[in-house]
């Protein structure tokens, strides 16, 4: 057994998932790739490689990638005004401490939603006096609700800060997702399809799976309700029914921005491939290398550091506009590099790139309900090999 395994074994002893697969690579050449543990809890069936994955937030940032594909088009600006696209979007207003309600001092702007300065929230967000509109309303865990539908139902909500002021986690990038589906007036599946998974060979990632990928679609344990994405409790390891919430199958399942597709730890490495040299799967530069270096720029200035998620100190990082990036490293809690970038989905999926060093990793499992650190010990470890 690798250090890999070890650290998954840890995890599995101490019944904190199930099973796990991952696969890290070193200049596009495997480091340490496998599986440990089992499919689910109750079945203890062995855990097979190329499982199908709810990925959550790591579908931030394929779409964020779109996004920036259409700025370089010179199509949408980093100043665009988002109320240009959503026209509700006009009539927001922030709530202060003791309730009452204040205008923008300025329009949101595409650039506050790619780096969560826009002053939206989400449900799970312990400590935000907006997150409990979010829940009223079950903006996260209404399936039957369209991406258009749930834009119109934020809009209704006020914010948590004025555009630019703070740095909250939160539903922007589904706005995102709706201000690319009116633009190109297609649905958000087919954006994605047309601008990020078909030019990269992500054949298995998609908003719902087909026939051949049923048999290998992960169960998910925990729980299934998106209010208790952050809990300061954790969640029994047992299998929950997240169909109800998160359906796989159907031909009319609702895309969101923030979350909602399917994938294979082998899919995303083409992702993380396409992030380490631009370009696509025959070898052509997909976006300029100047863009490439633009959209891996830290956005956040000082004064809104460090960044909080929930409980959670993201020490040392800021955010560029596709997802964490690592700026101080003599602030990190595990080790890595300046530079480091990439992001995690709720259920325990994680990926780091270092462009510098040219390594790459994706973890996968299926895990939801609190914090655990399996992530950091997998992204140090490979660190620890260079």
């Amino acid at each position: 057994m690798d250090i890999f395994s070890d650290i998954a074994k840890k995890y599995l002893e101490k019944g904190l998932i199930a099973g796990l697969e991952w696969d890290i690579r070193l200049k596009n050449k495997s480091l340490s790739e496998g599986v440990i543990g089992f499919k689910d809890i109750k079945s203890k069936k062995t855990l097979d490689p190329n499982q199908v994955y709810r990925i959550y937030s790591m579908t931030k940032p394929i779409l964020s990638v779109a996004l920036i594909r259409l700025i370089e088009r010179n199509e949408i600006h980093l100043h665009s005004l988002a109320q240009e696209f959503i026209p509700s979007l006009r009539h927001l207003k922030v709530i202060l401490p003791d309730g009452s309600l204040e205008r923008l001092k300025r329009p949101i702007t595409i650039a506050d939603l790619l780096t969560h300065t826009a002053g939206f929230s989400y449900n799970f967000n312990i400590g935000c006096q907006v997150a409990s509109f979010y829940k009223e309303l079950d903006i996260l865990n209404d399936p039957e609700k369209s991406l258009e539908e749930m834009v119109d139902q934020i809009s209704t909500l006020p914010l948590a800060f004025q555009p630019g002021d703070a740095w909250r986690y939160s539903v922007a990038t589904d706005i995102l997702g709706r201000i690319l589906e009116v633009h190109r007036k297609q649905r958000l599946r087919d954006v994605l399809k047309d601008l990020i998974l078909e030019p990269l060979g992500m054949s298995e990632t998609d908003f719902s799976i087909n026939e051949n990928q049923v048999s290998r679609l992960m169960p998910m344990h925990g729980t299934n309700d998106v209010n208790e994405l952050i809990s300061l409790k954790p969640k029994s390891l047992e299998l929950v029914d997240i169909e109800k919430v998160h359906p796989s199958r159907g031909t009319d399942i609702k895309e969101r921005g923030g979350s909602g597709l399917f994938s294979t730890i082998k899919d995303y490495q083409l992702f993380c491939e396409f992030l380490i040299n631009g370009k696509d799967k025959n070898g052509s530069q997909m976006i300029s290398k100047i863009m490439h270096n633009f959209m891996l720029k830290n956005r956040i200035p000082k004064k809104l550091l460090p960044l909080k998620l929930g409980p959670r100190l993201l020490d040392g990082y800021g955010w560029n506009l596709i997802g964490r990036l690592m700026i101080n490293s003599g602030q990190a809690m595990s080790l890595t590099n300046n530079g480091e970038f990439g992001w995690a989905g709720a259920a325990k999926t994680f990926f780091w790139i270092d462009r510098k060093e040219n390594l790459t990793g994706v973890i996968m499992t299926q895990y939801a309900g609190c914090d655990i650190n399996i992530s950091d010990e997998f992204r140090a470890a490979s660190y620890s090999l260079i």
